[in-house]
């Protein structure tokens, strides 16, 4: 009997997910957490630490997508809410004048209503 070789084809297999998933886990935490106040504190490592769990394929997909969707809108919600409080300063400072206005009719509103309450 000779000995044959016989070569067999290279079998690709599936990429092989980590079954540690912790990084996933911390990016939905710091997102969710995120939607609670601190929006850009923790909104940006929460899209950071989600794409490193996609890239690394650690833990669901799905998990690490959450993550990274929860920071986005709290990031985004941050950014907006900056940019009003930016606007009104800016207004502010370039309308003193309403400012005042807006103060005075304030003061009057309020003597109006104690002499009302006298």
């Amino acid at each position: 009997m000779a000995n044959k070789e016989t070569k067999q084809a290279p079998v690709e297999s599936a990429p092989v997910r980590s079954s540690d998933n912790s990084l996933s886990i911390i990016s939905v935490v710091l997102g969710t957490v995120s939607l609670l106040g601190p929006g850009l504190l923790l909104g940006i490592p929460a899209i950071i630490v989600g794409a490193i769990a996609l890239k690394k394929q650690q833990g669901e997909r799905g998990v690490s997508i959450t993550g990274i969707a929860t920071g986005a809108v709290s990031t985004l919600f941050s950014l907006i809410i900056i940019g009003f409080i930016i606007w009104g300063i800016i207004w502010g400072i370039n309308n003193p004048e309403e400012m005042h206005d807006r103060r005075d009719m304030q003061m009057q509103q309020q003597e109006r209503f104690d002499l009302q309450r006298s």
